[in-house]
């Protein structure tokens, strides 16, 4: 994905021709500051999806780490939900 990198200044003299831009372009901004790397600016629909594809690795990186659960550690969910709570004490 191609980005397009601009100072801070000069986001400041044109924010709505650079939010313009995003529609059209659809090609997200690296704002900097002090010639550093400080903001992302892009549309919201493409940082929703972003944050999915996040949340969708999270899980799958949850499910491979249960996954490798030595099996005599492990118990199926019926016995899980069958067993009756016992305080420890």
């Amino acid at each position: 994905m191609p980005t397009r990198i601009i100072t801070l200044s000069e986001f400041k003299t044109k924010p709505s021709s650079m939010i313009a831009e995003l529609k059209e372009h659809d090609e997200p901004f690296i704002i900097t500051q002090h010639g550093k790397p400080k903001a992302v600016l892009m549309r919201f629909d493409k940082y929703e999806a972003l944050l999915k594809k996040m949340e969708d690795m999270e899980d799958l990186l949850a499910m491979k780490d249960a996954m490798s659960t030595p099996e005599d550690e492990a118990i199926s969910l019926e016995n899980y939900l069958n067993q009756k709570y016992v305080p420890q004490g």
